[in-house]
């Protein structure tokens, strides 16, 4: 005996399936995108800027209101607009991306930028972003010369480049931010063993050695005792096993500000790469909108 389905039924089943087809449609269209995707986001656009010249990129990866806090390039995306064709006019300007690290909504690149015009050597740079549905709409950046390996040999760019142990990042954030807060702000020497196993920290920053000791020598040279703490960290970024601190530092030789990168290994601090870069007088920003 054959089986006649009712049009009811018929109709309910179709409906159905077409309302989940929309919620399916909907939610796919409000997925945010992954860590690796804008990672790659922030790489393509810094590849297009400097590897192919192309200025038209700012059309493509950023989007307004674009904000800018390098003190050197204008605000806006006229300002970045700018600042791509200021590379583009360069005879042979090329990025080497070392490291990515993201954070949320945040992306940060520790690179190298070469033959850029009226530079004599290579930057050391980093860059941090902020995006917002796929386009990048804020950014930092410091950038310092080039230097010769360090005393201990390494530059100032390479040791380890993979992001590991992601279920450890809030920890890290944690460990680095008390590590920053109890040495360099309150200048507690004698917990530094909390933080850093002595014989076990490698150094790339250029003018410093590895080691507890050099460390704490630099620290205590830079940051003498003062009524107002001279490096007063002002940011964190932290993915996996790497925790970047960006530090607005007032030391004898001017305002820097300083882009702190450390790579942590259970539960202890490793590893240290820095940027240590000059902020210009006031009057010379070319946008108001702070370092920081």
């Amino acid at each position: 005996m054959g089986y006649s389905v009712p049009k009811w039924l018929v109709a309910s089943i179709a409906a159905s399936g077409v309302a989940l087809g929309s919620m399916g449609l909907a939610q796919s269209a409000n997925a945010q995108p992954s860590n690796e995707e804008l990672g790659t986001v922030a790489r393509e656009a810094m590849i297009a800027i400097f590897d192919k010249k192309d200025p038209s990129a700012i059309d493509r990866f950023f989007a307004a209101p674009f904000i800018q806090h390098d003190p050197n390039v204008a605000d806006g995306l006229a300002g970045l607009k700018q600042y791509a064709e200021e590379i583009a006019d360069s005879p042979a300007p090329r990025i080497k991306i070392h490291r990515t690290l993201v954070d949320g909504d945040f992306v940060l690149l520790h690179s190298s930028y070469e033959g850029l015009k009226g530079k004599a050597t290579s930057l050391v740079a980093f860059d941090l972003f902020r995006l917002k549905d796929g386009k990048i709409i804020e950014h930092w950046g410091g950038q310092e010369a080039q230097a010769p390996p360090n005393s201990s040999g390494h530059t100032q760019v390479d040791g380890p480049t993979s992001v590991t142990d992601r279920d450890k990042t809030e920890q890290n954030r944690e460990l680095v931010r008390a590590f920053k807060q109890t040495v360099t702000v309150q200048l507690k020497f004698d917990q530094i063993g909390r933080f850093i196993e002595d014989g076990n920290y490698t150094q790339h920053a250029s003018k410093v050695g590895d080691g507890v000791g050099r460390m704490k020598s630099r620290v205590a040279d830079v940051a003498k005792p003062s009524r107002v703490p001279v490096l007063n960290p002002r940011r964190y970024v932290a993915d996996g096993n790497f925790v970047l601190a960006l530090v607005d530092a007032n030391a004898e030789g001017g305002p820097t500000a300083n882009y702190d990168l450390f790579r942590v290994d259970n539960g202890k601090i490793v590893e240290h790469w820095d940027v240590l870069s000059p902020i210009p007088p006031r009057e010379q920003w070319k946008n108001s909108n702070g370092p920081y």
